[in-house]
């Protein structure tokens, strides 16, 4: 509706403005509606922000985070990225101190491990991870500004973080180094990558799957990587298993286990869009053997990704002149007869007398 210059008009009269405070002073699901109307509208121009801060209706969101009700703040937090469409709500919030509050209450909530704790712990993680991508803020800056990896590096490293909280964290980093800009920032950030390689090679089952999605998140960062976050991620490949990663990934995948395998197929397939990947997969035969043989009893999913990967290699600029020749043939012909491709067997009619 707010595409509709009449509708932007009717929200800035009197009347309106008069039915909104009305619905603020309602209950809490009225409130987070009005909230989920005002982000839609400062989305189109900075002005509407402003308007909103000036009416005092900012001011009141800000303050739902004094409520004693968890899930009160926990939405609060939730609607925070929707408001930085741009640079000014952002400072704005920033200078109310929205995001230095948030840390506080991470590290307050460290000394209670009660279930309202834990929810304002994930809700936080999941806060930051978010603003990474947000219009309003430069990503790099932010984790510059705001002491979150720090806290972040702590949950992972802490032996009295529960599973949920450190699967959460584990997601979070995965999502922060997604953002190419955050990257810059993360590999930096030698601790926080050194906990989480500890994670990923204590954990077992739905945490292996975890930390693998987060591995391939923080690979794929973008479709054309920069030296330097390639380089990022290349250190990071080498610390994850003492250079063994590969090695180790491949026997994962191998293990028949269909959501572990396609969480290292991800991973593989994020690994092509660097010249240092493609290197390594084609010097690891056992990989090339596994991606080579099709075997339907894998799933439909497995062998979906399993094409995604040879696609992406037999696509990647440096792969021809990595492979040998007879390699990337076989390759280019599994690309071209596609993910459930069966050799025709010949079948001879018998004549019964």
């Amino acid at each position: 509706l707010f595409e509709i210059g009449m509708s932007m008009d009717y929200l800035l009269t009197s009347e309106s403005v008069a039915a909104v405070r009305k619905l603020l002073a309602g209950n809490e699901s009225q409130r987070f509606r009005i909230y989920d109307v005002m982000t839609a509208a400062v989305k189109k121009n900075d002005s509407i922000f402003e308007f909103f801060r000036q009416e005092g209706m900012i001011d009141t969101f800000l303050s739902e985070t004094a409520s004693d009700d968890v899930l009160v703040c926990v939405n609060f937090y939730e609607t925070v990225p929707k408001f930085c469409s741009s640079e000014v709500p952002f400072e704005y919030l920033v200078s109310a101190g929205v995001f230095s509050k948030a840390l506080q209450s991470l590290a307050d909530a460290e000394k209670d491990q009660g279930v309202t704790s834990s929810l304002i712990q994930v809700a936080v993680l999941k806060l930051f991870s978010r603003m990474v991508d947000v219009e309003g803020a430069d990503a790099k800056e932010f984790l510059e500004k705001h002491a979150f990896i720090h806290e972040l590096t702590r949950i992972l490293e802490s032996s009295e973080t529960s599973n949920e909280l450190r699967s959460t964290a584990v997601s979070c980093l995965g999502t922060i180094g997604n953002s190419p800009r955050a990257l810059e920032y993360l590999a930096k950030e030698k601790k926080a990558l050194a906990a989480f390689v500890e994670v990923y090679r204590r954990s077992l089952s739905y945490m292996r799957v975890e930390c693998l999605q987060a591995i391939a998140c923080i690979f794929g960062h973008s479709q054309t990587p920069s030296k330097e976050t390639s380089q990022a991620c290349y250190e990071l490949y080498v610390q994850l298993d003492n250079g063994g990663f590969l090695v180790s990934l491949t026997k994962e995948i191998m293990k028949g286990f269909e959501e572990s395998c396609v969480a290292g197929l991800a991973v593989i397939q994020k690994m092509t869009l660097h010249a240092w990947g493609i290197r390594e997969i084609s010097n690891y035969q056992n990989i090339v053997n596994f991606l080579l043989m099709r075997d339907a009893s894998r799933g439909k999913n497995a062998q979906q990704w399993q094409f995604a990967v040879i696609q992406a290699i037999v696509r990647s600029p440096t792969a021809k002149d990595t492979f040998d020749a007879d390699t990337f043939a076989r390759l280019s012909k599994y690309e071209k007869e596609g993910p459930y491709f069966v050799n025709s067997v010949a079948q001879v009619a018998v004549r019964v007398e």
